[in-house]
């Protein structure tokens, strides 16, 4: 049996703050899967700041993959590996219901740092 390696890497997007809509942080490329590895962000937009991650169907638009998380005002924030849901994003254009695998995020408001870190598989 072979053992997989990925290759970890900064999302594609860099440092990003977030538009208050679906915002693209790691475009993902042809023929590889990713999963997050880690997740930091920064609030300082005077409220808490929900955060939701996931990625597009191919029809049906959003789709969360990830449970909220609160970033709360003032506080910088993160998620280590063994704290984040083993979510592989995959690029699936062959269903009606794929996912274009792209990873996203949805915030309540805008203003929020966001930097992920994230392990590609593939060829």
């Amino acid at each position: 049996m072979d053992i997989l390696v990925g290759i970890r890497k900064g999302n594609n997007a860099g440092l990003f703050v977030t538009t208050g809509a679906n915002d693209l942080l790691h475009t993902l490329p042809a023929n590889r899967t990713a999963f997050i590895r880690k997740i930091l962000w920064y609030n300082n937009t005077g409220a808490g700041v929900t955060l939701i991650f996931g990625t597009l169907s191919n029809v049906a638009g959003w789709v969360p993959l990830f449970p909220t998380i609160l970033a709360i005002n003032a506080l910088d924030g993160g998620y280590e590996e063994a704290l984040i849901p083993a979510v592989e994003f995959v690029n699936d254009r062959t269903a009606a219901a794929g996912t274009t695998g792209d990873i996203h995020v949805q915030a309540s408001a805008a203003g929020v740092l966001i930097r992920l870190e994230v392990e590609e598989f593939g060829v």
